[in-house]
């Protein structure tokens, strides 16, 4: 149901990821309002699509891999025009890259609408699984951002200087953005952990799983750099680097967790 907004917007973000790369490779800005127009015109049938597929099922589009990675991309190009707006950097062909490579792989996986048991069919576990999502999406933009920082603090530091430290902001610009990521991205997370536990311990009491257990220790990582984030004990560059490792547990429990273990979600 409505596949064909989903090609249409995949193609739209296929356009943007090779102007992104082209400008990217060439150092120049000149192709960034073509990525930006693509970029607006593959959000719109994005949104269409998930409309469709809401409409069609009555439940949030995110109770499958195709559904969960797909949201995921939408919820990175969201993200990133946010950015755009608020801090008028130059980051969204970073952002258009990770959509695309996202939405290739989303494609792969099967698209008929899951309906999930009726016991688990509820306005809790749907704001539960878009939330989740769009905290994880926010972690991973913060990833992003950390290793842009990253790569300027490096030619900064080495003075080497016209490769993509022309195209991206200011050191201080990258790390306020990482920061808001993170204080926005841990709230929200933690508010989904919480609403699924909620659901989760009302159908089987306290029972260990795995997605569960993986989910809480990302949650204990970002606990982590959010504390000491909001103390300002750490700042840049030592955040910078926990927060990638906080992505890569965050890739695994999505699809790790998800497709090599028997998780309760999987039996959705």
């Amino acid at each position: 149901m409505g596949t064909v907004f989903f090609e249409l917007a995949l193609t739209f973000y296929f356009a943007g990821f090779l102007l992104s790369l082209a400008g990217i490779i060439r150092k120049k800005d000149d192709l960034d309002r073509a990525v930006f127009l693509l970029s607006m015109g593959g959000f719109t049938l994005h949104t269409v699509y998930f409309a469709i597929r809401y409409i069609k099922s009555g439940q949030a589009p995110v109770f499958s891999m195709h559904e969960a990675i797909s949201f995921f991309a939408w919820s990175i190009l969201l993200i990133s025009l946010c950015i755009r707006f608020s801090y008028k950097a130059r980051v969204l062909n970073f952002g258009v890259i990770l959509i695309f490579t996202f939405m290739f792989v989303s494609a792969f996986f099967p698209r008929n609408i899951p309906f999930i048991k009726p016991e688990l069919k509820s306005l809790l576990i749907d704001i539960h699984a878009l939330m989740a999502v769009f905290g994880i999406a926010l972690f991973s933009m913060a990833f992003v951002f950390s290793v842009l920082y990253l790569i300027q603090e490096r030619a900064i530091k080495f003075k080497k200087f016209g490769g993509l430290d022309r195209i991206l902001p200011s050191l201080e610009v990258l790390d306020k953005i990482n920061y808001r990521l993170i204080f926005w991205g841990f709230p929200i997370y933690t508010f989904a952990i919480v609403l699924g536990m909620i659901k989760y311990i009302n159908l089987l009491g306290f029972h260990f799983d795995p997605k569960e257990i993986w989910s809480f220790l990302i949650w204990i990582v970002y606990l982590t750099i959010f504390y000491f984030r909001v103390k300002e004990d750490w700042r840049k560059k030592k955040a910078a680097y926990l927060t990638i490792i906080g992505f890569l547990l965050v890739i695994f429990g999505f699809f790790g967790i998800n497709l090599l273990t028997e998780s309760f979600h999987k039996r959705l």
